[in-house]
């Protein structure tokens, strides 16, 4: 009797050891997606109101607040002539901003300038 429960005790921890062997088969191999370095992108919308091209930020009127964005030339830019360095020439326009946060500053990954409206 003893050596039969001693045989269930040794099968059962197999099936459980075979269990946990192929359930980590079916997860995706590397670190998990917060330690990869890909940050989430978050979006905003509205008024386009500064652009300092020396300082390389814009600044939009949302809803709630104003932001502050930097870009450089890796900043996808559509809707604006000659890309980042028309966006001089667009304020007043509402756009929408792609941005990721690194530490305290809003990193502009694509600004998307849309028509103006006739006020």
């Amino acid at each position: 009797m003893h050596s039969t429960h001693r045989n269930i005790v040794f099968l059962l921890a197999l099936v459980l050891a075979i269990a946990g062997l192929v359930q980590a088969q079916d997860k995706p191999a590397g670190p998990p997606p917060s330690t990869q370095g890909e940050q989430a992108t978050t979006t905003a919308s509205g008024e386009l109101t500064d652009v300092d091209a020396k300082a390389a930020t814009i600044v939009v009127k949302t809803a709630t607040d104003e932001m502050k964005f930097r870009y450089d030339d890796q900043t996808k830019v559509t809707g604006a002539q000659k890309n980042v360095a028309g966006l001089s020439t667009m304020k007043g326009s509402d756009v929408t901003v792609q941005y990721k946060k690194e530490g305290a500053n809003n990193i502009a990954t694509s600004i998307e300038i849309h028509a103006a409206e006739k006020k």
